[in-house]
């Protein structure tokens, strides 16, 4: 049985058809990509390692006219560790269930040995921050939580080279509001599109310890996150909403924000996002978040619109099949009562 030669026409529709599932396939795979971007966002995955447990990530970002300090932090983790207990969530013997961090942004004057003071963007951190956000190291090392004294600075690339002109210069002394601070390390910048986009050229040049800035500049608090277990869906969002002081700010789950469902979601919200209405300041890292969500919906789109034709033809073959399988059951049918 020789085959029949396409027509132009039937080898075209062949052509456009193969176009959409690729062009679809690509749409799928830049939203996959674009979702592992921001290291940021994975801190339950890398929390939760090979445990069987399942976490989640939370952060709360705070109006400018927050109140929140240090002493509302240790009062959450008592109203934490008692949630966790009603829940019967038990610590293991060595670590803990959780871990979480804090932050503020302010502006500091600072200088080195010799050198002209500046003043820096600069990030007041506390509780396991950079667990959070895993920068690069490029000398020395992270702030902890367990420093014992709020005498230490970290830089970022940028900043070592306008002080130092060398980014090895952990042990190096800076001066901050006349005050020693030795440099703990120096750290790359993500250089992720988000990121650079979202740190601009305003971003923090510097990390020191939140009670550090509070000293300079009596900011408090504006943004906390943490990784908790969540055995049920939503139960760490809640303990967060219902227990920690948002005072008018906004949680956010950041471990489902990539989630097909939830992109789709923000799609009926389209540019109502950008407007802010809750006095909120999002840090870069969380306005580097939002953008790449803006991207996942870029991408959501064209994946449905490009599988809309390859889907609506298999959607018609099947009719057709279908209506071609009842006419031959009928067929058969009738076949059987005239045979009879």
């Amino acid at each position: 049985m020789r085959l029949r030669k396409p027509t132009k026409k039937e080898l075209l529709r062949f052509i456009c058809y193969t176009l959409c599932v690729l062009c679809c396939l690509a749409a799928i795979i830049a939203y996959y990509c674009t979702s592992r971007e921001l290291l940021s966002q994975q801190a339950a995955e890398r929390w939760r390692g090979e445990s069987e447990m399942r976490y989640a990530q939370i952060s709360a970002f705070l109006p400018q006219t927050t109140t929140v300090t240090e002493s509302n932090i240790a009062s959450f983790h008592t109203a934490l560790e008692q949630s966790l207990t009603d829940a019967s969530l038990d610590a293991p013997e060595t670590g803990s269930l959780w871990t979480d961090a804090y932050a503020a942004s302010g502006e500091i004057r600072l200088r080195a040995e010799g050198k002209a003071e500046i003043t820096a963007p600069a990030i007041g951190v506390g509780g396991d921050f950079f667990f959070f956000h895993p920068y690069r190291l490029r000398s020395g090392s992270y702030l902890t939580a367990y420093d014992l004294n709020d005498d230490r600075i970290v830089l970022d690339e940028e900043m070592a080279w306008r002080l130092f002109g060398a980014i090895d210069v952990a042990g190096h002394t800076v001066w901050v509001a006349n005050e020693p601070y030795l440099v703990a390390g120096v750290i790359d910048r993500e250089d992720d599109r988000f990121s650079l986009a979202a740190y601009g050229d305003s971003g923090a040049g510097v990390f020191i310890s939140y009670s550090a800035l509070f000293a300079l500049t009596e900011q408090n608090i504006t943004s906390y996150e943490i990784v908790m277990p969540d055995p049920i869906t939503g139960f760490a969002l809640q303990v967060v909403e219902e227990k920690f002081p948002l005072q008018g700010g906004e949680a956010v789950e950041n471990s489902s924000r990539y989630g097909v469902e939830r992109i789709a979601s923000l799609l009926k919200d389209f540019g109502m996002r950008s407007m802010g209405l809750n006095g909120v300041a999002y840090p870069y890292w969380e306005n580097a978040a939002r953008m790449s969500e803006d991207y996942l919906m870029l991408f959501l789109l064209l994946a449905a619109l490009f599988a809309l034709p390859p889907l609506v033809l298999v959607v018609c073959r099947l009719v057709r099949l279908l209506r071609r399988l009842r006419q031959r059951i009928r067929q058969r049918i009738r076949e059987k009562r005239e045979y009879v």
